[in-house]
């Protein structure tokens, strides 16, 4: 004659055993890493100059990567709470000759820098871009000496405000008189056709 063993006990550990293993949270999937690098920095707000404009300066950026890309010309847009200090200016384009140095667009390079207290743009030249950037042919030396330079950065300067006034001035006559456009608006708009005429220049030279 068999035993008959009472089976229950062993269906309830059964089944506690299959809880207890159901009951473990599945592990998650690892985040998903974006394939897509960032990239450098060519412009830079980061001292909120104009109020923050994430999609205006992403545009900006992605336009000075790309005339890097296509003609391996580093350009670099800054804007400036402040002026260089009596000391950093004391000798003329100084300033500007150790930023460029610092960022990489000293020798063939482009840096404009705004100053807002001045409300006053900078721009350096590269030493190799001086003869395609003013037209002349002669060393950075004999360009700056003659004036060559002084008078293409001139040139520049009054089509960027010629730009950026004729569509400022739109945009006034277009808004709401309770909602006219912010000044800052004004330096969005020089930023964006000074950058536009420089790529102009050496794309065409």
């Amino acid at each position: 004659m068999k035993l008959m063993l009472p089976l229950l006990p062993l269906i309830l550990a059964t089944a506690c055993v299959q809880h207890v293993f159901s009951a473990t949270p599945p592990t998650p999937p690892p985040p998903a890493l974006s394939s897509a690098p960032s990239l450098p920095v060519y412009f830079d707000n980061s001292a909120d100059v104009v109020p923050s404009d994430p999609a205006w300066s992403a545009a900006l950026n992605e336009k000075l990567a790309a005339f890097k890309a296509s003609h391996g010309i580093t350009f670099i847009v800054r804007l400036h709470a402040k002026s260089p200090s009596a000391e950093e200016d004391k000798v003329p384009g100084a300033y500007m000759r150790t930023l460029a140095a610092k960022l990489g667009t000293v020798q063939s390079g482009v840096l404009a820098v705004y100053f807002a207290d001045e409300d006053d743009w900078r721009l350096w030249i590269g030493d190799d871009l001086t003869a395609r950037f003013s037209g002349k042919s002669g060393t950075p030396k004999e360009l700056t000496k003659s004036g060559a330079i002084h008078d293409a950065k001139e040139a520049l300067f009054a089509t960027a405000t010629a730009k950026r006034d004729t569509i400022f001035t739109a945009l006034q006559k277009a808004a709401p008189a309770d909602q006219p456009p912010l000044p800052a608006r004004r330096t969005q708009l020089y930023a964006d056709a000074l950058v536009d005429e420089l790529i102009k220049i050496f794309t065409n030279k």
